[in-house]
């Protein structure tokens, strides 16, 4: 089970604290998801108009440091990109084709019971 930061941040000093909000500022300037979209000529409100949201929603939504990948995909869209992940080993990259989460559908009751008996029998 995760560990909420509510939690924890009592057990670190103050010193501890203010470097981890360092680091993750300069992250998040190294990402710099504002300059992204400032690269592209486009405003946090014609971001929010693309994304159904409200202007401030963007503006958090540049400040975050961690989130998931659907958000940047649909960030990314709204500036007319298309996200794509690549991962990196010394021996080649490899680019991970689906971002789009899968649909999930329920399986039938028979279906199910198909797959309760073959378990089962195993």
């Amino acid at each position: 089970m995760a560990t909420k930061w509510n939690d924890l941040k009592h057990k670190s000093s103050a010193e501890v604290r203010a470097n981890v909000k360092r680091e993750a500022d300069a992250e998040l300037e190294r990402i710099g998801f504002h300059k992204l979209r400032q690269a592209r000529q486009q405003t946090q409100v014609a971001i929010a108009e693309r994304l159904n949201v409200a202007q401030g929603a963007v503006s958090r939504m540049e400040r975050q440091s961690d989130f998931l990948l659907s958000t940047l995909r649909e960030y990314v869209g709204a500036l007319g990109g298309q996200l794509e992940l690549r991962v990196v080993f010394p021996d080649g990259d490899f680019v991970i084709e689906t971002l789009a989460p899968a649909a999930k559908k329920r399986p039938s009751r028979m279906r199910s019971a198909g797959l309760r008996a073959a378990a089962k029998a195993r």
